[in-house]
């Protein structure tokens, strides 16, 4: 009976020792999932060094710098809402106008990645505000946060524009991660419409679906891909403060109350363009469109075609924007 009892307690103990070391061993493999997945999203840095911007861009083919003289320019600093200021430059058109188009890069770029989209709507009559978001340049902010923060950082330059031409069309691009922070901004505009209209390329409709995108472009096996996210979403609460489930471009746009064109290729590989199918679906008014580039990769429907891209948003702008401002 006494040996029956002691080998009682000895297998318990065993399941014991061996339940603490499994459960050590999944917090550590948790560990270490949950920071990867931070560390290549919302904690990844810029990809061109800050000060090795201007020689990179410098050696570019279509020399963006070097066109940027042909314009009247304003580099500023201009605080935003959330506590630190915003690395901006503010290009004057040659055309006369109070119009103005604010152009928001994605995540790991940096505001001269949109100079060859900036003189496209310069040349029509535009002017335009490129700026580094959150993270970014000599911007503040210490991550990225997929539109979450950068939000508010928008409207801080929407409120800057419209204290400069309060009569003047306002207009937002964003591209990737600026897409979904300009597709945020939406629920802050229904209340004071400052901004005109939106064109969205390449737009997420959760942050949690932009993760998954990530994560499986890594080629994580399938039936690791929600543990692998979940790891991501508590270190990235424990980092950051916040949940995946707290960005949802979807849930904004359906309180969106002004024209939004929404831009996808079907072959990204990084953010499903199915995103903007149901976000464009979500969208209650008909001041609404969705162009679906076949054959496009992520954000390359510039690149693709740059006559028919931008034939393609003002087309959008003429036919859905009240022109009444001028």
């Amino acid at each position: 009976m006494k040996n029956n009892f002691k080998n009682y307690i000895n297998l318990s103990d065993k399941v014991i020792i061996i339940s603490v070391v499994f459960l050590l061993i999944l917090l550590i493999v948790s560990y270490i999932f949950g920071k990867l997945v931070y560390d290549s999203s919302v904690g990844s840095e810029q990809l061109i060094k800050k000060e090795d911007v201007i020689k990179v861009f410098s050696k570019r083919k279509d020399k963006p710098l070097e066109k940027l003289k042909s314009y009247k320019t304003d580099e500023l600093m201009i605080q935003s809402s959330n506590n630190y200021k915003l690395e901006s430059i503010f290009i004057t058109s040659n055309i006369k106008t109070k119009d103005t188009i604010i152009l928001v890069h994605g995540i790991g770029s940096c505001h001269y990645e949109m100079l060859k989209v900036a003189y496209g709507y310069l040349d029509k009559g535009y002017n335009v505000l490129i700026y580094n978001q959150r993270n970014t340049g000599n911007s503040g902010g210490d991550n990225y946060t997929f539109g979450l923060y950068e939000r508010y950082d928008l409207d801080s330059l929407v409120k800057f524009i419209k204290n400069k031409f309060p009569d003047g069309r306002l207009g937002i691009h964003g591209f990737s991660m600026g897409a979904g922070t300009a597709a945020m901004h939406t629920e802050i505009n229904s209340k004071n419409r400052d901004v005109d209209f939106y064109i969205l390329d390449s737009p997420y409709s959760e942050m949690r679906e932009a993760i998954r995108m990530g994560v499986i472009e890594k080629r994580i096996p399938k039936v690791l891909v929600d543990y692998v996210i979940t790891c991501g979403d508590l270190y990235n609460k424990f980092k950051s403060g916040f949940w995946y489930s707290d960005v949802r471009p979807d849930e904004a746009v359906k309180k969106s109350n002004v024209p939004i064109l929404f831009i996808h290729g079907t072959e990204d590989n990084v953010c499903d363009y199915r995103n903007s199918q149901k976000m464009y679906d979500l969208v209650k008014h008909d001041k609404k469109e969705i162009w679906l580039i076949e054959g496009v990769g992520h954000v390359d429907g510039y690149e693709h075609d740059k006559t028919v891209y931008f034939n393609k948003i003002f087309k959008f702008i003429d036919s859905n924007v009240v022109n009444d401002k001028n």
